[in-house]
């Protein structure tokens, strides 16, 4: 199998994986309309809030800005600084891959403290005040939504590198 091949299947793998935690992310955010609505409406026609609907928002909102990090990678909606890309190839080709080094380095240690602090929760059963949800779920969904960045992030360090060693 050619390397272009095994690239391309790689990239459709990720992709196919960070479409899936999007999906989920994009439940949250209807998710988080529909308890806020329910919010308002029981706020301001019955004189009686959602008891739990601070606590959902901010579970919810875990769950969609998690579940669209790799997405928001792969389509370039990320910080980036343009002044870089107007640098010469060999250099360019380093920052390249200098940055997709360090933030893998650092979407690893970021799952790898996840799962950690996820068991940490589980083990103190750590719930929240009011609705008593439990919270490890939550850990241990931000720590399986960094797997699918550094899958992004590895490709791109391999691209960047073989763009390198063609030069």
């Amino acid at each position: 199998m050619r390397t272009q091949e095994r690239s391309d299947r790689f990239s459709r793998f990720n992709e196919n994986l960070s479409i899936w935690f999007e999906r989920v992310a994009v439940v949250a955010v209807l998710g988080m309309i529909a308890v806020t609505m329910i919010d308002v409406v029981g706020a301001k026609l019955f004189h009686w809030p959602l008891p739990v609907g601070t606590e959902a928002i901010y579970l919810l909102q875990v769950v969609a800005m998690a579940g669209a990090l790799a997405v928001s990678k792969i389509d370039g909606r990320h910080v980036r600084i343009e002044m870089i890309d107007k640098l010469p190839q060999p250099a360019l080709g380093i920052v390249h891959a200098s940055v997709a080094l360090v933030s893998l380095a650092l979407f690893v240690a970021l799952s790898w403290t996840g799962i950690n602090y996820a068991l940490t929760l589980n083990v103190n059963n750590e719930i929240t005040t009011t609705s008593k949800i439990v919270l490890y779920p939550f850990a241990v969904w931000l720590a399986l939504c960094c797997i699918p960045v550094v899958l992004v992030l590895l490709h791109d360090l391999i691209i960047s590198v073989m763009e390198m060693v063609r030069r």
